[in-house]
């Protein structure tokens, strides 16, 4: 019996001692322990899925550069010329010419302005269309930049395409194109003169009734805004390009417009007469350095033969790429320096 009570004591020990490792009582683990192997583990970071390529993601591309269109050139040319026709000052062609431009420029996103223009040689009123793009570097300087919309009737009924459907053509598009890019350094103001031409039944000095006025009111404030001006007229036909002023002004933007078209064959001719023979005239003598910007000879304008037919589109399409190149590329806030 004892030697029994023995052995089922010395196998319960045995037993005891072989688990003795699978049932040892673990060491109290402290809160610090935890935290830092929490935190441990917490700091795995997991690899981050591959991302796609896609266009959003890539460097943004230049903004476009809108060119200057030859073909809305001459559909300009083709409406005011063809479809309206004779454009005499204070009449309704010449009113008609007027809606049309500020329609398009209503379309380009300006806030064009009609102003009032009377004509007592004419016995009526012409207008001024008027629109601003403002300077993106310089606005509180302005260039004014303008075409006369009336025509003469000389020799008969003239359509005016080359003069001056062919200016107010260029300018429009200029607008189109100086509003889309938005690159010009100082404020352009588009101008569209009514009354240009000698009225019918006037004298010798009955003319540029549309520039004159405007010039005649200018704030002194706003006067000394105006650092220059360009008159477009009559740019599509003849073998000269030509940039012409009277010289009664400093020469500043004529030196400017003759450097930046040297390479598009521009060269210099005076305006020499009494009068000016474009709208430069009433802000030359007001002391803004003006310019007229022509092509020359045409020995149809004033007379029927002046039609949209007769227009050279390579003509108005160098005109206008040596206007935009020169609002957005040439006349830097340094070259606007020179005309202040």
């Amino acid at each position: 019996m004892l030697l029994l009570v023995f052995l089922v004591v010395s196998l319960f020990s045995s037993v005891i001692t072989g688990c003795g490792q699978a049932v040892k009582t673990k060491e109290p683990v402290s809160e610090e322990t935890i935290r830092e192997t929490e935190i441990a583990e917490s700091a795995v970071v997991e690899p981050l899925p591959a991302v796609e390529k896609t266009a959003a993601s890539q460097p943004p591309h230049p903004p476009q550069v809108v060119g200057f269109d030859a073909a809305q050139v001459m559909s300009h040319v083709s409406y005011l010329a063809d479809t309206i026709g004779p454009r005499e000052e204070a009449t309704a062609g010449e009113a008609q010419a007027a809606q049309y431009i500020q329609d398009r420029l209503t379309e380009y996103g300006y806030s064009p302005v009609q102003q009032v223009v009377p004509v007592p040689a004419a016995g009526g009123n012409s207008l001024n269309v008027i629109a601003s793009l403002p300077g993106g570097q310089k606005p509180e300087y302005k260039i004014v930049v303008g075409a006369h919309m009336d025509t003469k009737s000389k020799s008969g009924p003239s359509p005016g395409a080359n003069d001056n459907a062919t200016g107010c053509a260029v300018v429009l598009e200029l607008a189109r194109v100086l509003s889309s890019n938005r690159r010009n350094v100082p404020t352009v103001e588009f101008v569209f003169f009514g009354g240009e031409e000698v009225a019918p039944g006037g004298g010798q000095d009955d003319h540029h009734f549309g520039s004159r006025q405007y010039v005649a009111g200018l704030t002194p404030e706003a006067k000394s805004s105006i650092r220059g001006m360009v008159s477009v007229d009559m740019v599509g036909f003849g073998p000269s390009f030509l940039v012409r002023n009277m010289k009664k002004a400093p020469q500043t933007l004529v030196n400017l417009l003759l450097e930046c078209g040297k390479a598009r064959g521009l060269s210099y001719l005076g305006d020499t007469g009494t009068f000016g023979l474009s709208d430069h005239e009433p802000f030359e003598r007001a002391g803004i350095p003006s310019a007229w910007i022509e092509y020359r000879n045409d020995e149809r304008i004033h007379g029927p033969g002046d039609t949209s037919a007769h227009i050279d589109p390579s003509k108005v399409d160098n005109t206008g790429q040596f206007l935009q190149n020169f609002f957005e590329e040439h006349l830097t806030p340094e070259r606007l320096g020179s005309l202040l």
